[in-house]
């Protein structure tokens, strides 16, 4: 596995206009906190919330952190949590918690924003697909 998350992530910009890859670079734990309502993500571990993010099965990685994959019934849930989510009222539950950090609310909200979409246009299409998600957290 991690040979092939090598390979993607060689590839990434590739995959990514392609619709076959996403990432989050920095705000991952915002993220999961916008869908969430908390940063450590939803108490209920089969809460479709945490799904985008942190959900899924930890696969062990000999060197560095484990992967993450969601199995392709998961990617459907998430699909459809995505899908049914409204952006406007998960920013006005966790925005100013997000912000907080970072202080600036417009600029934040425009980039959770491009995520969500993002977010919901990759899982949309893995479900569509009848695929499972494979997630690297890699720093």
């Amino acid at each position: 596995m991690e040979t092939f998350m090598l390979t993607a992530w060689s590839n990434h910009q590739e995959e990514y206009t392609a619709g076959i890859a996403d990432s989050i670079e920095k705000d991952f734990a915002g993220v999961n906190q916008l869908y969430t309502g908390a940063p450590d993500g939803p108490e209920d571990a089969g809460d479709p919330s945490g799904l985008p993010v942190y959900g899924g099965e930890l696969v062990p990685c000999e060197d560095g952190p484990p992967f993450v994959i969601l199995r392709p019934h998961q990617v459907g849930e998430a699909a459809a949590f995505l899908n049914a989510a409204d952006f406007d009222s998960l920013w006005d539950a966790s925005g100013a918690a997000i912000s907080s950090t970072w202080g600036d609310t417009t600029l934040d909200r425009e980039i959770y924003l491009s995520h969500h979409e993002g977010l919901r246009a990759f899982y949309r299409t893995a479900a569509q697909a009848g695929q499972a998600v494979i997630k690297a957290f890699w720093y």
